[in-house]
């Protein structure tokens, strides 16, 4: 069996991180807008191997890598679509 490679290694790792802080997010242990924030920098830093975190992105009203006003509907979305997205992140 071939070691894994480094690209693997970070796809890996990526899906990872982005399970846990959805982990966090789902269970209340995490602040919705700090999650947010997270989980955009796993994406523009490796969309492809967290694919499944773009419907995070494209949130009517949101704009991830500007402003972005955290309402009780916002987090709504957002904790709706953790779960969603939770469900079909696995490797």
């Amino acid at each position: 069996m071939s070691p894994i490679s480094k690209i693997e290694r970070r796809r890996l790792a990526s899906r990872q991180a982005a399970k846990e802080l959805l982990q966090n997010l789902v269970a209340g242990k995490a602040d919705v807008y700090q999650a947010y924030r997270s989980l955009y920098g796993l994406w523009c830093g490796n969309n492809a191997a967290v694919r499944e975190l773009r419907p995070l992105f494209t949130v009517d009203g949101s704009e991830p890598d500007g402003r972005l006003s955290v309402t009780e509907e916002f987090r709504e979305q957002i904790l709706s679509l953790a779960k969603q997205i939770l469900s079909q992140l696995s490797d």
